[in-house]
Formats: C-alpha cells, sequence, structure tokens
C-alpha cells in the first residue's frame, strides 16, 4: 500500500510519496512502518517513485525491503543513462527479484493483469531541457520504451492507493464503470462521466504549484482514510497511506533538488 504522485510541469518535475507499509500477519493486514523510503534519487537528474510490495525475496538470499533493492541497483546504472535506460534497467533488475519471491511466497504473486510492483520514473536526460516519465510495472511483458509525459506534454501520475485522487479529480470513482446501470447506458454514460472530471492546466502550473498539488493530493488521501474504513459495499479497507511526506524535485539544466526529506532521528 502507498501513494506516490508524480508531475511534469514545463518548469520541471515534482516527485512525492508517503512513508507507510503495510503487512499481513496471522490474516490481519496491521501497519509495520511509517517510515518507509519511496522516493529515490536515481542519478543527478533522474527520480523514481515506487509503490506495491513492500518487499521482495530473493532466492537464496533474505528478505530485503524494496527500498534496500533499490540501492543494491543504483550502483549497476552506467554513468550518463538516460531516463528510459535507467527505466530499462530497473525493469530487468526488479522482474528476476520478483520471479524469485513469488516462488516462495505464491499469495504475493499479481493476478492477471495485475501488477505487484511499480515505479515512476522520471527526470532529464544528461545535457537536455527535456523531462520524460516512464512508467516500470512488475510483471510485465517488456521494459517501457515511450514516456507517458514529457515537459512538452505536462501532466501526473500516481501510484498505489489512487481511489481518493480519482474521486476527486474525476469526479467519481472508477469503480462505478462495474455497475450494472452504467454498462446498460453503455458509452454514452462513460462519456457523461468523463465530463465531470477538473480541468487542470499542467501546462501552466508554477513548479510550486506542482508541490502543493502533489502533497495535497497525498495528504488529503492520508485524512480520508483515517476516517474511513473502505466503501459501504467493500468494508475493511487499510489505511495503507500515512507518515512523513517526502518530495523531491529536477529542473531542466539542474541536479535533483530534495524540498521535504525524512531524516532519522532518536
Amino acid at each position: 500500500m502507498s501513494l506516490c504522485v508524480s508531475v511534469v510541469t514545463p518548469e520541471g518535475i515534482v516527485v512525492a510519496g508517503e512513508s507507510r507499509q503495510t503487512q499481513i500477519v496471522a490474516g490481519v493486514n496491521r501497519v509495520g512502518s511509517d517510515s518507509t523510503i519511496k522516493v529515490f534519487q536515481m542519478a543527478d537528474t533522474v527520480l523514481a517513485a515506487t509503490a506495491g510490495l513492500g518487499w521482495l525475496h530473493p532466492q537464496g538470499a533474505a528478505m530485503k525491503n524494496i527500498s534496500s533493492l533499490v540501492e543494491d541497483f543504483k550502483p549497476t546504472i552506467p554513468n550518463g543513462s538516460s531516463v528510459r535506460e535507467i527505466a530499462g534497467l530497473l525493469w530487468a533488475y526488479f522482474t528476476p527479484l520478483y520471479q524469485q519471491h513469488i516462488l516462495q511466497h505464491t499469495s504475493d504473486a499479481a493476478a492477471a493483469g495485475n501488477t505487484a510492483l511499480s515505479f515512476v520514473v522520471s527526470g532529464f536526460n544528461p545535457e537536455s531541457r527535456l523531462g520524460e516519465l516512464f512508467l516500470v510495472d512488475i510483471p510485465s511483458t517488456a521494459a517501457p520504451t515511450t514516456a507517458l509525459k514529457t515537459t512538452n506534454n505536462p501532466g501526473a501520475w500516481w501510484i498505489g492507493q489512487v481511489d481518493v485522487v480519482l474521486r476527486i479529480l474525476f469526479g467519481y470513482d472508477p469503480r462505478a464503470l462495474s455497475l450494472p446501470f452504467v454498462q446498460a447506458a453503455g458509452p454514452a454514460a462513460t462519456t457523461a462521466l468523463g465530463g465531470l472530471g477538473y480541468a487542470i492546466y499542467y501546462n501552466t502550473m508554477t513548479l510550486q504549484d506542482a508541490i502543493d498539488f502533489a502533497t495535497g493530493m497525498i495528504q488529503i488521501t492520508i485524512t480520508t482514510q483515517k476516517f474511513t474504513a473502505g466503501i459501504t459495499t467493500q468494508l475493511g479497507a487499510v489505511a495503507g497511506v500515512g507518515g512523513p511526506i517526502d518530495v523531491a524535485i529536477v529542473q531542466p539544466g539542474g541536479k535533483v533538488i530534495w524540498v521535504r526529506r525524512k531524516q532519522l532521528h532518536g
């Protein structure tokens, strides 16, 4: 359980993620930590964020959390790698780790068509002022090759427990599309519901506004989960979003800057 929000604007890229990690013990989904690291600096000008499985169990090794595995991966990145290359290397590194994990923990296997672990990789190539954002899904059949967002085609991308964000921005819960009366209405219903979404002009959004947007979506999810227990037809949802929010940015011609980053303390 997680929520990470990345925003690409012409001024730069913002990546934000909270810190909660949940785990199932004796059939009970509980909060295991509020200090998990989910936002990473992959290179001088490249960031990543993750959601999904909190641990993987490589064959012949101890169980390790995702942040530890990311740190193991980072030294393998060749100097000067592009954003797309880093996304591809990340996919190639974590795919066999996931396959090894589910051989030992079959209950963690993603259902067909679903993902168990996701990364959003975003930033700028060396000597380039074009920012790019790629999505890495584990499992998937191939590494990503096409940027989902760029500074010339700005926008936001979120991974994890996104239901609150979607309700706010889309104007409805996407689960409504599976309701019988909506399906009976056909494409007209989907078109009508699409008109409820808020108009957000990412191409004119300042970097500070992007920071406020990303952290705001995470904070309102934390608050909503605090006072709810799922929807009435699906009770018992765990509050999987919580803890401090880490925020990092990268701008054209610049290096990664941490706007907010939790620290160890005693």
